[in-house]
C-alpha cells in the first residue's frame, strides 16, 4: 500500500512564506511518530509531501519524499500524489478551512481517507457549533457564545478566540469588560475556567469510541494569551472507565467522527468541560506507542480494513513527557 501522509506545516503548505520554527517543529515531531508507526506495518510504503527547506535525510528509512519548492503548485502535486496513492492522511489546523479542504480533495476520489471525512472536520472546526452539539447530547462542555453575544458569560475573566482557531492560536484573556476585542473572521467568547488542562486520545467509528490514553497539557499563560509547552501522554489511568465512558458519549453525539481524534478538557472542581474536538492527529500521537505499548497507526489501518474498533488496552501502560515550549500547536 502507497499511503500518502501530508503534514501541512512541514510538507509545503507553507512554502510561500517563512517558515515558524516552533510549528515545523510539533510537526515534525506528529510526521515522524507516525511513519513510524506506518512502517511497522508490511506492505506499507509511506510518501510525504515535504518543504524542500527542511530536506528528508531526517526521515526514517523507506519514506518517500516528494519536495515542495519555491514556485510549486502545491494543489496540483498534492492532487497528483493523492491519485497515486491508495490512502492518504491528512494533518492540518482546522483554521481557514485548511483540514476540511484537504479531506475533501481526497474524497473526490477513490483514494481511501484515513482521517475523519470533511463533514466531521467542518462541524468540529467550529468550536461554536461543536459545543452545541455537544450540549444537545447533555454533555459537559465550556460554556459558549458567539462574539456578538459575550455579555450571556455574565462577568470577566473570559476568553475570546476565533471559532476555527487550532490549539492556543488566538486565544485572548479579557480581564475587563472594556479590553474585548477580536481580529478578522468569526470569534467566540467563553468563561475563563479554573482547573486541570486535559485531553484524551481516542480512535472513533460508527459512533463508537476506543480511548487511547488521557494526557495532561502543559499551558500557561502568555501575556494576554496561552502558551503550550508540552503534554504529558497517559498521564492519567482510566481505573474506574470515566475516560471512556466520556469518548463514547462524544462519539455518540459525534458519529461522524473517524479514525484518530483529540477532545480537549478542563477538568474543574465540578468536573470535565469539553472545551474543543480535535479530527485529526495531535501533539499527543507522538507519545502514545512508548507510552502505551500500542501502536495507533496500525489500529487504523485495521478499522478501515475491518470497521472494527480494537479490545480495550490490557496495560496500564506509562507516562510519556512530550516538551514542546513553543508558541502555537495544531
Amino acid at each position: 500500500m502507497d499511503l500518502l501522509v501530508f503534514e501541512y506545516v512541514t510538507g509545503g503548505g507553507l512554502r510561500g512564506e517563512i517558515l515558524p520554527t516552533g510549528l515545523a517543529i510539533e510537526g515534525e515531531l506528529m510526521l515522524r511518530a507516525l511513519l513510524t508507526d506506518l512502517l511497522e506495518n508490511p506492505g506499507v510504503k509511506p510518501v510525504v509531501l515535504r518543504d524542500d527547506r527542511l530536506g528528508s535525510a531526517s526521515l526514517p528509512s523507506g519514506v518517500t519524499a516528494i519536495p515542495i519548492m519555491a514556485g510549486d503548485d502545491l494543489d496540483r502535486i498534492w492532487t497528483e500524489a493523492i491519485d497515486r496513492c491508495d490512502a492518504a492522511w491528512p494533518i492540518a489546523p482546522e483554521s481557514n478551512g485548511v483540514l476540511e479542504r484537504l479531506c475533501r480533495d481526497v474524497e473526490r476520489t477513490a483514494t481511501a481517507l484515513l482521517n475523519s471525512p470533511a463533514d466531521a472536520v467542518a462541524i468540529a472546526a467550529s468550536k461554536l457549533g461543536t459545543a452545541r452539539r455537544l450540549e444537545r447530547h447533555r454533555l459537559p462542555v465550556v460554556p459558549t457564545y458567539p462574539f456578538e453575544e459575550r455579555t450571556a458569560l455574565g462577568a470577566v475573566p473570559a476568553v475570546t478566540k476565533p471559532d476555527d482557531g487550532a490549539g492556543c492560536e488566538g486565544a485572548r484573556v479579557v480581564d475587563n469588560a472594556a479590553e474585548f476585542r477580536t481580529g478578522s473572521g468569526r470569534w467566540i467568547a467563553q468563561p475563563l475556567l479554573e482547573g486541570d488542562a486535559l485531553s484524551l486520545s481516542a480512535l472513533f467509528a460508527q459512533g463508537r469510541a476506543r480511548l487511547l490514553s488521557c494526557n495532561r497539557q502543559h499551558v500557561e499563560r502568555a501575556g494576554d494569551g496561552f502558551k503550550l509547552l508540552g503534554c504529558t501522554v497517559n498521564a492519567l489511568e482510566d481505573t474506574d472507565g470515566y475516560w471512556q465512558a466520556l469518548a463514547s458519549s462524544v462519539a455518540a453525539a459525534l458519529p461522524e467522527l473517524w479514525g484518530y481524534a483529540g477532545i480537549d478538557l478542563i477538568m474543574t472542581a465540578q468536573g470535565p468541560r469539553i472545551l474543543e474536538i480535535n479530527p485529526r492527529l495531535t501533539t499527543s500521537y507522538a507519545g502514545l506507542k512508548k507510552a502505551t505499548g500500542e501502536n495507533p497507526a496500525a489500529m487504523v489501518l485495521e478499522l478501515h480494513a475491518t470497521g472494527r474498533l480494537p479490545p480495550p488496552r490490557t496495560c496500564s501502560g506509562k507516562a510519556i513527557a512530550l516538551e514542546l515550549d513553543m508558541p502555537h500547536a495544531h
